[in-house]
């Protein structure tokens, strides 16, 4: 198994702020992509060479922070990072990797059990994601408004199948919501290419919205539920807030 970590953004909503890239963000005296990448190692079961970065802003800056620690990590350049989302960077690493892996958000803080229930062999012949079943907590945490930073999910209790995932929570409130930790075994590859390969607009495409997607092409996605620590880093505020709640965990 693989593992990608998408950093290519210049994170602008926070770069201003904190003037180096989103991933770099001290979490406790390491960088929050040093985090990630401690638990992908201590789960045993990948080996530091199976670790991508995909960089494209300010590559060096990542780089050297990684290099001191980390010598066998592959870095993938995304040189569209100004004009492409961040889908683009994960069927870049896809065309280079060639393996079933676990893709990962760069600016978020995970637990290593969470990532743990995802290399879980259970639908490992499918497509997963991790979904968080507190997360209005997390929210409150955030100080963010539901309706304007979350996105609604709709799920098959029975099956774990989701049914949706993308859109603006308009009314109901979703039990659940994704996490940025998604796993795509190689069996599905050529599924998620052919896919890719039929929208136009997919430059600006969101990667929750080419899971719905793929889900609208009959690909089977599951979601794993958890309750574990999540935490994700949108903008300033979200890191003034962590160093708040930080205090208190």
């Amino acid at each position: 198994m693989k593992i990608v970590i998408l950093a290519a953004g210049k994170s602008s909503r926070i770069y201003e702020k904190i003037k180096k890239n989103k991933c770099l963000i001290d979490i406790n005296g390491e960088s929050l992509i040093q985090n990630s990448i401690k638990k992908i190692i201590k789960t045993k079961k990948v080996r530091e060479e199976d670790i991508y970065i995909v960089t494209g802003y300010k590559p060096d800056l990542i780089k050297s922070n990684l290099r001191k620690n980390f010598k066998n990590i592959n870095f993938i350049y995304n040189k569209y990072f100004q004009k492409k989302e961040m889908l683009y960077s994960m069927i870049l690493a896809m065309k280079q990797i060639n393996d079933n892996f676990i893709c990962l958000y760069s600016d978020i803080l995970f637990t290593q059990s969470t990532l743990n229930k995802l290399m879980r062999k259970k639908y490992s012949s499918n497509i997963k994601i991790t979904i968080l079943k507190n997360w209005q907590k997390i929210w409150r945490y955030k100080d963010k408004s539901i309706y304007k930073d979350a996105e609604n999910l709709k799920i098959n209790y029975q099956t774990n199948l989701l049914q949706s995932i993308g859109q603006k929570i308009i009314k109901d409130i979703p039990k659940y919501q994704y996490m940025g930790m998604l796993y795509i075994p190689k069996l599905e590859f050529k599924s998620v290419f052919n896919v890719y390969s039929k929208f136009e607009n997919k430059r600006k495409m969101h990667l929750t919205m080419f899971l719905n997607k793929l889900i609208k092409n009959k690909i089977k996605v599951y979601g794993i539920p958890t309750s574990d620590f999540w935490y994700e880093f949108d903008d300033y505020d979200d890191y003034k807030n962590f160093l708040n709640l930080n205090k208190i965990l």
